[in-house]
């Protein structure tokens, strides 16, 4: 009898379909993906809009994520009972909808890929879960729950390169760091692509503005064309960004402001640089120097497909 596995989330740029599709290549799973995306309600009109604005002010309800909970509650009705339900952003939802879903299944799982620290909610729903996954070390120290890393999905070489640098990120609090850091290598007449997701009112001379977001493997072919992916991590967290996977599944080098990535097995300096956002070197040796092969050993235990075994529980 096959496995009957369930997949929660919002779209996250593709990600959970790399998942879903990777449980489909095991014969003995019958995987279901089905995303919670707040982009697909639509207000009926104007005063639709405006009676969730009061809802949301005066009664501390809001139309947008009830539908989200309507939609999902739904969708799972229409599914025989599941083997596994695996979430990712299951703080989005509403209680009765996450026991809901502890009815529709043997094992209710999630995985944190964004810390506490930045959604606090997610340390209330914990027991709902029989077991919660989580990239950042400081989660799973607070709160007992299960290391789990991002994972390898696309692996492939390509020395031909377009650029030497390239980075993908949405506007916020890091836009001016990663300003700084576009301007440090204009001064070096290196090239790069830097791309900023953000609104129309956003200018800037050494990064290009985009406003729509960019699927994940048109991100992939981006990576594979550069030298280097750069990110400046977020502050709040000390997981590692699908960034570094991404890079070394390409084998490619990366340069972070994240300290932690020196304790993990593939780190190795001529690959991995770490820098300071506020005081930018890069030295020119890492830029030119080539990359050094990470074993397949290390490598072959963050490929989705063993990650999903493990995960799982599958042959």
């Amino acid at each position: 009898m096959k496995k009957k596995i369930l997949i929660v989330g919002p779209p996250s740029f593709g990600y959970l379909t790399k998942i879903n599709d990777t449980l489909t290549s095991f014969k003995d799973v019958e995987s279901t993906l089905v995303l919670i995306d707040k982009s697909s309600f639509k207000y009926k009109n104007f005063l639709h809009r405006v009676l969730n604005s009061f809802s949301k002010v005066f009664l501390n309800k809001n139309i947008k994520k009830d539908y989200l909970n309507s939609f999902l509650i739904n969708k799972v009705k229409q599914l025989d009972k599941q083997d596994i339900i695996f979430m990712i952003r299951p703080d989005l939802l509403a209680p009765k909808t996450l026991n809901y879903l502890k009815t529709q299944t043997q094992t209710l799982t999630a995985f944190y890929y964004d810390s506490t620290r930045r959604f606090p909610k997610k340390i209330e729903i914990l027991n709902y879960f029989d077991t919660v996954y989580s990239y950042d070390k400081l989660d799973v120290k607070a709160y007992n729950l299960e290391f789990l890393t991002n994972y390898i999905f696309d692996v492939r070489e390509n020395v031909n390169f377009e650029q030497l640098f390239f980075n993908i990120s949405t506007y916020d609090y890091r836009y001016q760091s990663m300003e700084r850091l576009a301007k440090y290598i204009d001064d070096k007449q290196w090239s790069k692509e830097i791309l900023i997701y953000g609104s129309n009112a956003i200018k800037s001379d050494c990064l290009t503005l985009i406003h729509e977001q960019i699927p994940v493997d048109n991100v992939a072919d981006k990576i594979n064309r550069s030298k280097i992916i750069i990110e400046i991590q977020r502050k709040d967290q000390v997981g590692l960004s699908f960034r570094v996977f991404e890079a070394l599944g390409q084998k490619k080098k990366f340069i972070t402001t994240n300290k932690d990535i020196i304790n993990y097995d593939f780190y190795h300096p001529q690959n991995i640089l770490v820098i300071d956002e506020t005081t930018i070197y890069i030295p020119e040796d890492f830029v030119n120097s080539a990359y050094i092969p990470i074993s397949n050993e290390i490598l072959d235990k963050y490929l989705i497909k063993n990650w999903t075994k493990k995960l799982f529980e599958l042959q």
